[in-house]
């Protein structure tokens, strides 16, 4: 009976342990497996973060690559349409100022003309002169005179087989003594180009015959007499009048009627 009891307790002694040491077995492998699962996970982040970071590098060159090229695109187009904008506007002008040429040359009394092209115009002589692609093979002579933009705008100062340069009202240092005449009411005054004031943006005539009273606002035609001897282009209205210090002779100022800043094409007109 006392073995009996003995291998009992020995029995029950012997589960306890057991089940005490299998439970510390299992605690301790949970606490391994889990830092080594810990651990495993810290290796796996810092070999993936440059795997990442390379991910994102190359998303984001994609994206600023694709940027790049819709942005070149883009400046390509708005390119091409300021291109066509400006040949548009450039035709526009053009057509406008043939428009303005067909409707003087009706109503010229000149035995000869001759139109022509801007070809050259250097910006140090802007207001100077400019050169045309029409010259002595073309009928060119050197007393025709130049108008564009509704006016008169200059006149023929050299010629060459194939083109043309023209003095412009606006050179300061113009001499080709133009005779213009105003019409004042039922007056005529006939007078000579003398110069341009380039402060107040003017022609200048002087050398009148008469006498009589010009006012602002008189219009200013071609006279037809001298070398330049087309008759009635338009060349501006009167601005003001002065007179010299001795009260001996009178000064014209006038303003323009074409404009010479932006020309295309031109009409050289004179009678042979």
């Amino acid at each position: 009976m006392n073995r009996f009891k003995k291998s009992k307790y020995i029995i029950v002694v012997f589960v306890i342990v057991l089940s005490v040491s299998a439970l510390l077995a299992t605690t301790y492998s949970s606490s391994i497996v889990s830092k080594l699962g810990d651990g495993i996970s810290l290796v796996d982040r810092v070999i993936r973060k440059p795997f990442q970071w390379f991910d994102t590098f190359k998303s984001d060159l994609g994206h600023l690559t694709r940027t790049y090229n819709e942005n070149g695109s883009l400046k390509k187009q708005v390119y091409q349409l300021e291109v066509k904008s400006n040949e548009t506007d450039s035709l526009k002008k053009e057509n406008e100022q043939l428009r303005q040429l067909l409707d003087m040359k009706s109503k010229l009394q000149a035995t000869k003309t001759v139109a022509a092209d801007v070809i050259m115009r250097v910006p140090v002589s802007w207001k100077q002169e400019l050169t045309l692609d029409a010259g002595s093979e073309k009928g060119v002579a050197g007393n025709m005179l130049a108008i564009a933009n509704g006016g008169l705008i200059g006149s023929v100062s050299k010629v060459e087989g194939n083109s043309t340069t023209v003095n412009l009202l606006t050179n300061t240092e113009n001499a080709d003594k133009i005779s213009v005449k105003i019409q004042h009411g039922s007056t005529v005054i006939y007078g000579i180009i003398v110069g341009y004031d380039k402060e107040n943006e003017v022609l200048k005539i002087s050398q009148l015959n008469s006498n009589s009273d010009i006012s602002a606002g008189d219009k200013v035609s071609t006279g037809g007499l001298g070398n330049f001897n087309v008759a009635d282009i338009p060349v501006g209205e009167v601005v003001a009048m002065t007179h010299s210090s001795d009260y001996l002779t009178r000064e014209v100022t006038v303003k323009l009627t074409a404009d010479t800043s932006d020309l295309h094409v031109v009409e050289l007109v004179g009678n042979s």
